[in-house]
């Protein structure tokens, strides 16, 4: 096994945090407990933000501190800015977030794991190193 973090993108932390699809969990309990398991702000704030109470805020705002965290420089966003226009200029139309995310994925050579087609079609003109885990229903 190699020591290669892995940025979970917010479309696998929902399930897991919520607790459907054992698949998540299986994923995901193993890269904590190694600290293999990396995150960044924009993922933090989107899964903050759907939180039910404050004490629910308090505690995923511990838990995810916790976490390893991939840095937003100025470089990252230059690179975010190149990944969204190629994206466009080959016709392919990506959520902000989602290109912000690929290219923190791509910056720091990390894995990124998801449950989003966006980042599919992302990897389909990059080097993203990506897996796809979709719940067992799709």
């Amino acid at each position: 096994m190699t020591n290669d973090l892995i940025l979970a993108d917010t479309s696998v932390w929902i399930p897991f945090l919520r607790g459907s699809g054992v698949q998540f969990q299986e994923r995901l309990v193993p890269l904590i407990m190694a600290d293999r398991l990396a995150t960044t702000t924009v993922i933090i704030m989107e899964i903050l933000i759907g939180a039910k109470s404050e004490k629910e805020y308090d505690k995923l705002s511990k838990d995810l501190a916790a976490l390893r965290s991939f840095d937003l420089s100025a470089k990252l966003w230059q690179s975010a800015c190149t990944l969204g226009y190629t994206l466009r200029q080959k016709g392919i139309s990506v959520p902000l977030t989602d290109t912000l995310i690929a290219a923190v994925a791509l910056e720091n050579n990390a894995l990124l794991l998801h449950n989003d087609r966006h980042y599919e079609m992302i990897a389909s003109i990059t080097a993203l190193k990506h897996e796809y885990l979709k719940p067992e229903t799709q």
